[in-house]
């Protein structure tokens, strides 16, 4: 049955007020809130044919409405208004991303400690790896007589810096042959190529050096098997305990989010620039009753991964769902830079 405009009224108020109260709504204080010429008893037909419907359910007898998964659902996708992200929203975010940034490396770690501190909920972080990544660009930067600092971006604008020493002084002669050797060798590479054998036979191939440079080559192959390697985190693990209330629920969940490929499931539902991800479409009975709001971030025009929040059924969708995708516009630009700022 096709929903009147009324009955689009009456749902979407119920779950306005649900959401922001977390209390039952009857008749009585529906007519209050729509201030409109209809009688109490026109509104209770309304809720019951609503709960026939499937998108309302009573908790209790003589109790008012709750919204259920198939009420979230339309009203996410028909019903509500998105609302504007304030100035000061906005400019919070702008400040925290553009901190962020000035540590690469970190950027996408700190991107989802923010997006936690922000919402108040855990933060599911994805970075992606296409199956044709190559390593795009190695710095070498060197730290004193005997350690470098390497730096690493892949096609899919990951980035992996790590500081390596070795046993003997490093001279500029030294320096210049090892980033010729990365260059000829590395820069260029499909990272799937790039193993410990592979590693092995290019130190047999480099002469008197290849002692001096083997943990160079070394930590240069770690770090790009670690661009190799789609990622998955779950930040703010803690706000589990602050957003939902059920002790038994809680544990369910801490238990279940400590499986990457769970996590990866609930993302791999998200289509498009920002999504919301209903539990019940997980097939996981512990999410029923849980939404996640995810979106895509990119390094240039390609996807570099997903971020979001995961959450009770009961949150603020038309103030986190544009928050979610500004917050994602903005770590897109970062991540841009960062891998500009490397090339350059």
């Amino acid at each position: 049955m096709e929903l009147s405009e009324r009955k689009k009224l009456v749902l979407a108020e119920i779950i306005n007020s649900y959401i922001a109260t977390g209390e039952p709504i009857g008749s009585k204080a529906l007519c209050n809130m729509l201030g409109i010429t209809v009688s109490s008893a026109t509104l209770r037909n309304e809720m019951s044919e609503l709960c026939e419907m499937g998108y309302l359910e009573q908790p209790y007898t003589s109790a008012g409405r709750v919204p259920t998964s198939f009420g979230y659902r339309i009203y996410v996708h028909n019903l509500m208004e998105k609302e504007s992200v304030p100035d000061t929203t906005r400019r919070t975010i702008d400040d925290l991303i553009n901190k962020a940034a000035s540590d690469p490396q970190n950027l996408m770690q700190t991107a989802g400690q923010i997006l936690t501190d922000l919402t108040g909920m855990p933060v599911i972080l994805t970075t992606e790896i296409s199956e044709n990544a190559y390593v795009k660009k190695v710095e070498l930067m060197p730290m004193g007589r005997r350690a470098m600092l390497i730096a690493l971006v892949s096609s899919d604008g990951v980035m992996q810096s790590r500081i390596c020493r070795c046993d003997a002084d490093l001279s500029a002669e030294m320096v210049g042959l090892f980033q010729k050797i990365i260059e000829d060798n590395i820069v260029g590479c499909e990272i799937s190529k790039i193993t410990m054998p592979f590693s092995q036979n290019l130190v047999a191939q480099i002469g008197q050096y290849a002692l001096i440079f083997m943990p160079f080559l070394a930590t240069v192959t770690e770090m790009a098997q670690a661009c190799g390697r789609a990622r998955i985190n779950l930040k703010g693990e803690s706000r589990i305990f602050t957003c939902y209330k059920n002790e038994k629920q809680v544990r369910g969940l801490l238990d279940l989010f400590s499986h990457g490929s769970v996590l990866k499931h609930i993302v791999d539902l998200a289509k498009g620039d920002v999504d919301v991800v209903f539990g019940e479409d997980t097939g996981i009975d512990e999410l029923k009753m849980s939404n996640a709001v995810v979106a895509e971030y990119r390094s240039g025009d390609s996807v570099a991964g997903k971020i979001g929040i995961i959450g009770p059924a009961r949150m603020p969708y038309k103030v986190i769902v544009p928050g979610i995708e500004y917050f994602a516009q903005r770590l897109s630009q970062a991540v841009t830079q960062a891998v500009y700022d490397l090339e350059d």
